[in-house]
């Protein structure tokens, strides 16, 4: 696993979203920040998930300022994008682009094998993180075989699986009670991560401006703690 992998996850934002703002910043300008307010009304999840690819690709630093790349991609027409994103790609995937890796050849399984060996992603991210990368080599005009092109979401398979077996199971229980006669304790759902509800929290209409650059400090911190425990893991 690379240095880059073991303190960031790969980017897992929309790619749509992602472009979308950097237009939005073409239209505008580009800040000397970039922080949750400079989103607007967007969902935490969302700005939080574009900051985190951003600082991946290296286009603004640690603490939001962005790079010259950056500036350069945003401020770039549609037509002269392409070069000046692969440049992006190239340096932000080194063991995909810069490797022995043919991605000209190589399956969707094979793919999905990479990304959880060299990257550290599991789980539904691995969809995430593929979907971003797919869309990002087309906007590169980076050849990809057609076997990567067709991959199938890894995770909506296995949720589909999971979702047949809780029908089966609710069919065999239909009485809502346990083997013992006791009622069924209710379902636990998988709870966000602390950094991820901050960001939600400084979505609120009434939150104080104070509060909000408090929260972000609180943010940061967390996720750079969370990458210290990462790299001193790996």
């Amino acid at each position: 696993m690379n240095d880059k992998a073991k303190s960031f996850s790969p980017p897992y934002a929309t790619f749509s979203a992602f472009i979308s703002f950097i237009n939005k910043l073409r239209e505008t300008t580009v800040p000397s920040r970039v922080d949750p307010s400079v989103f607007g009304n967007a969902s935490g999840s969302l700005a939080y998930s574009i900051i985190a690819s951003l600082k991946y690709l290296k286009l603004i630093n640690d603490n939001g300022s962005p790079t010259q790349d950056f500036i350069s991609l945003v401020k770039a027409s549609d037509d002269a994008r392409p070069p000046i994103w692969k440049k992006i790609m190239v340096a932000g995937y080194p063991s995909l682009l810069s490797g022995d890796v043919d991605l000209t050849t190589i399956t969707a399984g094979q793919f999905d094998e990479h990304l959880r060996k060299e990257y550290g992603v599991q789980g539904s991210t691995v969809d995430k993180v593929a979907l971003f990368f797919v869309a990002g080599a087309k906007l590169a005009d980076i050849p990809l075989s057609g076997l990567l092109l067709a991959r199938k979401p890894v995770a909506t398979s296995t949720a589909a699986k999971k979702s047949l077996k809780q029908r089966k199971r609710t069919d065999v229980e239909d009485d809502g009670e346990g083997d013992d006669g006791e009622p069924d304790p209710p379902p636990q759902h998988a709870q966000k991560a602390l950094e991820y509800q901050l960001i939600d929290l400084m979505s609120e209409p009434d939150i104080d401006a104070d509060v909000k650059n408090s929260i972000w400090s609180l943010v940061q911190y967390l996720t750079a703690r969370k990458a210290k425990k990462a790299s001193g893991e790996a």
